[in-house]
């Protein structure tokens, strides 16, 4: 948990160009509110708030994927750790200014270890999905937020739900 930054080289020899913010956000047990950024002043309500309403809505979709599967709605929930144990962290990406962005990524191509990834978006095209052996430039679609598969999900599911493989491209 912490700030970081990713301003080099990743192993392909690419410039990585972003920093970030990463925090556990759920459950509340588990936050370090040490480590939770003072300002703005609402960061810190807001912020719950959001984890509150995102793992809800990870239980719903986790119920949708059992069904999908044809187990009880609860199974893939259970298998991630239920309402204990599932872990809701939040990464907050920043790319500073890119003065030559055909030198650069964001983020380097991946696929997410987790159950689920939820991106909350601020309108600025940048996120690709490998597609049928090209990269497509995900839409920006208002007030959406973007969900991927995560390799925890492909794994239990036997690989009939995919993670994919993405990334995180700068501009001007």
């Amino acid at each position: 948990q912490g700030y970081g930054s990713k301003l080099a080289n990743n192993a392909s020899g690419q410039l990585e160009w972003e920093d970030y913010f990463f925090h556990l956000v759920y459950p509340e047990d588990k936050r370090d509110l040490n480590i939770w950024p003072q300002t703005p002043a609402d960061y810190i309500e807001a912020t719950a708030e959001y984890a509150k309403e995102l793992r809800a809505l990870a239980t719903k979709v986790l119920r949708v994927l059992s069904l999908g599967l044809g187990l009880e709605e609860g199974r893939l929930e259970k298998e991630v750790g239920g309402l204990e144990e599932l872990l809701l962290q939040m990464k907050i990406n920043y790319y500073p200014v890119c003065p030559q962005p055909e030198l650069a990524l964001g983020v380097e191509a991946h696929t997410d270890v987790s159950a689920l990834t939820f991106i909350l978006h601020n309108m600025v095209p940048g996120l690709q999905l490998f597609y049928e052996g090209k990269w497509v430039t995900a839409k920006c679609v208002p007030n959406s937020i973007v969900m991927h598969i995560g390799d925890t999900i492909e794994i239990l599911s036997n690989g009939k739900y995919k993670s994919i493989l993405h990334r995180g491209m700068v501009n001007k």
